[in-house]
């Protein structure tokens, strides 16, 4: 089902990179059970065409963020207002990034966003513990309540791609990318926002890695990605600076 939420985020807000030799994979997308394409989402956002859904997400091309996640050094806090409201379950959240592994999602160092059951231009406030500067994002498809064979608890999926199994429950991969099943798509639309830093987050709240198929089936996927779309804005009290990449190596052996 589909969600748009907003997140406006305090001072300049950069998407980082953690430096890898394959940033360059290719989202295998299906058709969606619900005939509601990203595409369609977005071209209904953004103005029809302006974001190629396909091509502009990052890691599409070498030298992009993949994995990304973000930093900011004066970061206060997140503003949250949904606009859609159609699933109940989806949970979703940030964590602290540190680039070493998969977090526990247990409360320390990580926190809620938005459950599924918020109405439709609720709008909340969170509030970063101090000193977290580096972060990222993750979906809980099924919230507290499990189930779903390729969502059960305590999975949850993350922006960072290298903490998601690789194939259907880590069982080994069906279809590319062969290296970490991205979950959640980031196209980077600063440049339609005047240089305010802002980011559209698309989510597949199902195992992306999982066989395709063309109608509902409870084991697998449509991978259309409109699952859950967030936008992410900086809010500048300061004078929002050009992105700078942060050139993390060796990161992962892969």
């Amino acid at each position: 089902m589909r969600t748009l939420l907003r997140i406006g985020i305090a001072f300049s807000l950069t998407l980082a990179l953690a430096s890898l030799a394959h940033a360059d994979f290719v989202v295998p997308f299906g058709v969606s059970w619900e005939a509601i394409s990203l595409q369609d989402v977005l071209d209904a956002e953004y103005g029809i065409g302006t974001i190629d859904a396909a091509t502009d997400y990052e890691g599409y091309l070498v030298g992009d963020a993949d994995p990304p996640y973000w930093e900011d050094l004066g970061l206060d806090g997140v503003i949250i207002r949904e606009i859609a409201g159609f699933q109940y379950t989806n949970v979703m959240g940030w964590y602290e990034e540190d680039l070493l592994g998969a977090p526990a999602i247990d409360g320390v160092d990580d926190g809620v966003i938005f459950t599924g059951p918020m109405a439709p231009g609720a709008q909340v406030i969170l509030t970063f513990p101090g000193g977290i500067t580096q972060f990222g994002f993750y979906l809980n498809p099924q919230g507290a309540g499990g189930g779903g064979a390729y969502a059960p608890e305590p999975e949850v999926h993350f922006t960072n791609r290298f903490y998601n199994d690789i194939g259907p429950s880590g069982a080994g991969t069906i279809h590319a990318p062969t290296d970490g099943d991205p979950q959640c798509l980031v196209y980077n639309i600063t440049h339609l926002r005047n240089g305010v830093k802002t980011y559209v987050l698309a989510w597949e709240d199902l195992d992306s890695g999982a066989a395709i198929a063309p109608a509902y089936a409870w084991d697998k996927t449509d991978n259309d990605y409109q699952d859950l779309v967030v936008e992410i804005t900086a809010i500048s009290v300061v004078r929002t600076q050009d992105s700078t990449w942060a050139q993390i190596k060796s990161l992962y052996d892969r």
